[in-house]
């Protein structure tokens, strides 16, 4: 189980750094930096050497050839293609140790679907919603594997001795609906945030807070979610001005809702919440949240400056991520009860905290004292 828990902090690892290898690809508008896949320009490298250079603008001489992109295209490939073998191992293992096996097998499928997604992106020329897609999937992606190295921690923080037998939330299982409810909007604000990038319109506005004036006029909901098809390439764009603004403007304004929206659901769980662990992934929610803000804020003031825009990719995905894990751990916490022979001290059991311990408590007493009558 060592080695499953150690392989399974790995790929989550990976997925984190091929995600920001997507976006650094993606930003330095390398998407089509090798025109054909799996390969590049006929090879399995990216043509580097003069030679190679030549050799691929001879088979490719409708293209200009750019090294530099080639090679940020094939080292995503690359990584990415190690993620793959490594999601194939935890399916592999799972089924040899016979757990997590569901899991397992929802990551080999989301991973082989990601590749599908990543040719698609090519040979179809960056079309904006397979690269919205492509991105929704590597975060989903992070998210199960996220899922499943939590749920290797609750297992063995089920079997672990008494003094850490704290996790008994039952106060914050009243909140599970409103944290779905922020969980959408998440997805959501993201979702605006992908499409925003896919269709070149994070620099369209650079004034705060929606963007230069005039843009009530120019707005239009109906072009926000246009889907722009037919095109031989979606490279750089080719939806015109209004219609980038727009979705630019519903990602500033979506932003603000979900500040808004997350902020109250952690102060409401920070209010509630009674384990450490609980309160240590409300802080690191909070501080990602305002970390994502001022990523954004910073977006907008520079022109999207690139390794400031692949944070603010990562930032979200790692937000994300946290979100996902802290609902089940809500739904884990909900309905604990131990068994009397690992129960807290009564110490413990004496706050109010501990209430529902204790209820358990009271019951396994009556239930074990002798009928004498």
């Amino acid at each position: 189980m060592k080695y499953f828990s150690t392989l399974v902090s790995f790929t989550l690892v990976l997925t984190l750094v091929v995600i920001a290898l997507g976006a650094y690809t993606r930003l330095t508008d390398a998407g089509l930096g090798c025109p054909d896949w799996p390969g590049c320009y006929g090879k399995y490298h990216a043509p580097v050497l003069d030679h190679h250079i030549a050799d691929a603008q001879e088979k490719f001489p409708h293209l200009e050839v750019d090294p530099y992109k080639a090679r940020n295209e094939m080292l995503h490939r690359y990584i990415a293609g190690l993620l793959g073998l490594a999601v194939l191992a935890i399916f592999i293992t799972s089924h040899y140790i016979k757990r997590y096996r569901r899991l397992a097998s929802a990551l080999l499928l989301l991973v082989i679907f990601q590749a599908a997604l990543g040719m698609w992106t090519v040979t179809l020329n960056l079309l904006p919603l397979i690269v919205l897609a492509h991105l929704l999937g590597g975060f989903t992606l992070l998210c199960l594997l996220a899922l499943l190295r939590a749920e290797i921690a609750w297992d063995r923080a089920q079997n672990s001795t008494p003094k850490n037998n704290n996790f008994a939330e039952p106060a914050l299982s009243r909140l599970a609906g409103f944290g779905f409810v922020v969980l959408l909007v998440l997805i959501a604000q993201i979702a605006l945030g992908g499409w925003t990038s896919t269709n070149y319109a994070a620099a369209v506005c650079n004034q705060l807070p929606f963007c230069e004036a005039g843009w009530q006029e120019r707005f239009s909901l109906a072009q926000v979610f246009h889907l722009p098809l037919g095109h031989e390439t979606y490279e750089y764009g080719v939806l015109p001005y209004e219609a980038r603004m727009s979705i630019h403007v519903s990602h500033r304004v979506g932003a603000i809702v979900t500040l808004l929206v997350f902020g109250a659901f952690l102060y409401a769980c920070w209010r509630r919440a009674q384990s450490h662990v609980m309160r240590k992934m409300v802080i690191a929610m909070s501080l990602l949240l305002l970390l994502q803000l001022t990523l954004g804020l910073i977006n907008i003031i520079a022109l999207v400056p690139l390794w400031n825009a692949v944070a603010h990719n990562v930032v979200a995905a790692n937000l994300l991520m946290m979100l996902v894990v802290f609902l089940r751990q809500i739904a884990l916490r909900r309905d604990v009860i131990f068994p009397a022979s690992v129960m807290p001290a009564q110490t413990e059991i004496s706050s109010p905290r501990h209430s529902v311990v204790r209820s358990v408590v009271n019951e396994n007493k009556f239930s074990q004292t002798p009928n004498k009558i």
